[in-house]
Parts: structure tokens; C-alpha cells; sequence
């Protein structure tokens, strides 16, 4: 599949072609289910849970790809990655959650993991845009100028899409409360 066929596909799968959705499955799987294989270290039923996930999300979200951003084997490759970030997150939570409970009470060191792990995961299954404001202001402490030469933007557009970050963070944050 050229660039230009893989374009038109792209365009006819975002129409809803299931056809053209099936062409750029079997283009791109293999890569996808290696990278996963990688992320999983080996662990066979990870990495196919990963690319399904990732298949499935890709799918839904079709119409949200920008080829201006990104190749369409980079975006499966994000969203594998940030569906690997989760899945850790949560897989780590769980087991501090196990050690704990043996242990008896949970330990003030242990709840900070967990939330720190909390924020992580809500970090990932945000949008790149909002991930990347939100760590380079608190994670990395950066001023809003320099987020703004940074990300060639202006300081009002660079506040306006930290607002929208926080909210967007706070509502996953709060979705991932709930769920637990």
C-alpha cells in the first residue's frame, strides 16, 4: 500500500468503509503486534490484548486522526503505547493494593504510590495535547513562557489549553475514581 493509496483509505475509512478499515488492519498489524511484543517483554497474551486494544480505539476514533500530526502507523504505535502506560498503571495499583492488604493497614509510602500511580495513569489516557502542557507545567516546572517557545505557541493559547487540560484530567481522574 503507497502513501497515496494509504491516504485514500484513510479518507475512505473515516467515511466508514469497512473495507478500506480492513486494509489498513492488515497493513499495519504485524508492526503494531511486534511493538506491543516489545512493550510486553515477551508476554504473548499482553501483546495481544494491547493490539486489539489498540485496533479497537483506532476504530472509534478514526475520525479524530490528523495525517498532519502523524503517520497512521505512529498513531497506532501512541495508542498502543498510552493503553501500555494504563495497563501498567493499573497492573502496579493492583499489586501495591495486594502487598498492602497481606501487610495489614497500608503504609502512608504505599497510598502515595498509588495516587502518584493514579495521576499517571489519568496523564495517559489523555489527549497528547493535553498530556504534554499538563507535564511540562507540573512534572517538569516549566514557566508558561517557556511551554509557550517550546510548543511555538502563544502564552494565551498555551493557558487556555492548560485550562482545558486540567478539566479534561480532572473528569478522567474522577471516571477513574468511580470505576474503582
Amino acid at each position: 500500500m503507497n502513501v497515496d493509496f494509504e491516504t485514500y483509505a484513510i479518507h475512505a475509512a473515516q467515511r466508514g468503509s469497512e473495507q478500506a478499515w480492513r486494509q489498513l488492519f492488515e497493513r499495519h498489524f504485524d508492526a503494531v503486534y511486534r511493538f506491543c511484543a516489545v512493550l510486553a517483554a515477551g508476554r504473548h497474551g499482553m501483546a495481544e490484548e494491547l493490539a486489539q486494544q489498540a485496533f479497537v480505539i483506532a476504530a472509534g476514533q478514526i475520525h479524530r486522526f490528523d495525517a498532519d500530526r502523524a503517520t497512521f502507523r505512529a498513531w497506532l504505535f501512541g495508542i498502543v503505547k498510552n493503553r501500555h502506560m494504563a495497563i501498567r498503571a493499573s497492573e502496579q495499583r493492583r499489586k501495591r493494593y495486594e502487598e498492602s492488604s497481606a501487610k495489614g493497614a497500608p503504609s502512608e509510602a504505599v497510598t502515595r504510590m498509588e495516587s502518584d500511580l493514579r495521576v499517571h495513569e489519568a496523564l495517559a489516557r489523555l489527549p497528547w495535547q493535553y498530556r504534554i502542557v499538563l507535564e511540562a507545567k507540573y512534572l517538569r516546572g516549566l514557566s508558561m513562557k517557556e511551554i509557550a517557545a517550546g510548543n511555538g505557541a502563544s502564552i494565551e493559547a498555551i493557558e487556555s489549553q492548560l485550562r482545558r487540560a486540567r478539566a479534561g484530567f480532572a473528569r478522567v481522574y474522577e471516571q477513574m475514581q468511580t470505576l474503582e
